[in-house]
């Protein structure tokens, strides 16, 4: 019996690590995942452990050559966005892979929009707010000015996926959806790295940005060569496949820890009141910039459940089984206070309120578990609609990828605060996954791609709400 050809791929998450095996139809016939702990860094904050996380990928490679089942052709990479490895002269990280919210003094950021023409021309240039560590660029005027002693050491800056492709294949690139998802690197005007690198002698460190479909030839055996891609940022990675199978305009919500809206089609340029609430630009190709919202909607979900299952006495997970109920939903609406909002608690400085901050409410005033839920949902899809509106122009389909499409009231909701809008959903849990080895397609598969993806699912809601008093009240608060 023959092997069967496929594409191997990495999702490297903040949190979750996968391993995926896609077969020439792009379905998934193997998925294995791993939890790698935190280590901390040398001032004592959390990061990821990048010894264990390479070794884990290169173990899972090693054996998915080795199994007689697969026929590997092609290796990429989809991880998340804002983490920069520094290699020394003999290509060994100089620090260690500082996370991206990893607290930064004020008078740093503070000195560098000194330098650069302050925060909000800057933003305009580079297509990001200010972000601190999330503006990965900031690391590099940062190791320079406050740690030179590591500085000094710095051959090559390479954001994560370049690096897990390095560690094959011994080449050195940049992708251009790495250095175009708020880095404050690339001038999105000019179309090339920011001057601000050159002034501050760190142009040198950084590869040029290629397009997502480059890859190396790696030799694994006397006649094994395998093309590895240089890799992808989540994100767009999650885009690409939709991009493929969209017959109109659309904007795609990719769902998670962070909620990121993109709008491939957006026309214009965003202005200051879109970069103060969170909207940025990330870069599919060199020129094409998609226009985005972000918000922390996953982990303030996540943040807020975990307190409301405790309260209640419900086991962890629970919420997991909660059905969307109508009548809840309703009675909530005739019974709107502000004593009720769940104000976000984990948000603060993203989204489009970032500076709202008031106190939760007193769980006591909800009379079940489930009551209570119902009301975090609502508020909480609220601010996505806030955060979807402020990027989507004209559009009106909006494509739903990721953990949100399993969640029934949060679409539920979504369909009742964009109405008139066309929502649709993909059976593939895997966009980021998916999205890498599309970006692969032809260095493998000689059939067009439109007729291997699967097609998307028109989602149809199974009550009407009505949600204006809602959005009135909430607009008066």
């Amino acid at each position: 019996m023959s092997s069967l050809p496929v594409a191997a791929i990495f999702d490297i998450g903040r949190t979750h690590k996968k391993f995926l095996v896609f077969d020439q139809h792009y379905n998934v016939v193997e998925e294995t995942g791993a939890i790698i702990p935190d280590i901390r860094d040398e001032d004592g904050d959390a990061c990821e452990d990048l010894g264990s996380v390479t070794k884990w990928i290169k173990d899972k490679i090693q054996k998915a050559l080795q199994n007689p089942d697969y026929n590997i052709k092609v290796i990429n990479f989809s991880t998340h966005g804002a983490a920069l490895v520094h290699l020394d002269s003999d290509n060994n990280p100089v620090t260690p892979l500082y996370d991206y919210m990893k607290p930064l003094q004020q008078d740093v950021c503070e000195k560098f929009y000194q330098l650069f023409g302050g925060n909000k021309s800057f933003s305009m240039q580079t297509g990001s707010p200010a972000l601190n560590m999330l503006n990965s660029g900031i690391q590099l005027y940062w190791l320079k000015n406050d740690n030179p002693a590591h500085f000094s050491k710095i051959k090559t800056s390479l954001h994560l996926p370049q690096y897990f492709n390095f560690v094959f294949s011994h080449n050195k690139h940049a992708d251009i959806t790495s250095i175009g998802c708020h880095t404050g690197l690339w001038d999105f005007k000019k179309r090339h790295y920011h001057t601000w690198l050159q002034t501050e002698k760190a142009a040198c460190l950084l590869p040029p940005a290629e397009n997502i479909n480059t890859y190396d030839w790696v030799k694994y055996s006397p006649d094994k060569y395998v093309p590895v891609g240089i890799g992808i940022h989540d994100s767009s990675a999650a885009l690409l496949p939709f991009i493929h199978v969209a017959e109109e305009p659309f904007v795609m919500l990719s769902s998670g820890t962070w909620n990121i809206t993109l709008n491939p089609f957006f026309k214009g340029e965003l202005n200051e009141e879109q970069y103060e609430k969170d909207c940025l630009y990330y870069l599919l190709s060199i020129g094409h910039k998609v226009g985005s919202s972000r918000i922390f909607l996953g982990n303030e979900y996540q943040h807020q459940v975990e307190k409301l299952e405790k309260y209640f006495g419900q086991r962890r997970g629970y919420h997991a089984a909660v059905s969307p109920d109508p009548d809840i939903l309703n009675e909530i609406l005739k019974e709107q206070s502000d004593k009720k909002v769940f104000y976000p608690e984990t948000m603060y400085g993203s989204g489009p309120f970032p500076d709202l901050k008031r106190p939760l409410p007193d769980f006591s005033n909800f009379r079940s578990f489930e009551h209570a839920y119902h009301k975090l949902i609502l508020d909480l899809v609220f601010l996505q609609k806030i955060s979807i509106e402020l990027i989507c122009q004209e559009v009106k389909n909006l494509y739903i990828s990721g953990g949100f499409i399993q969640n029934k009231l949060f679409m539920e909701l979504m369909q009742s605060f964009l109405p008139g809008w066309k929502i649709y959903i993909t059976d593939d849990k895997h966009a980021s996954s998916l999205g890498a080895a599309v970006a692969m397609h032809d260095a493998w598969q000689t059939e067009p791609l439109h007729r291997l993806l699967k097609p998307v699912h028109l989602f149809h809601a199974q009550f009407d709400l009505k949600v204006n008093s809602y959005i009135d009240f909430f607009t008066r608060l």
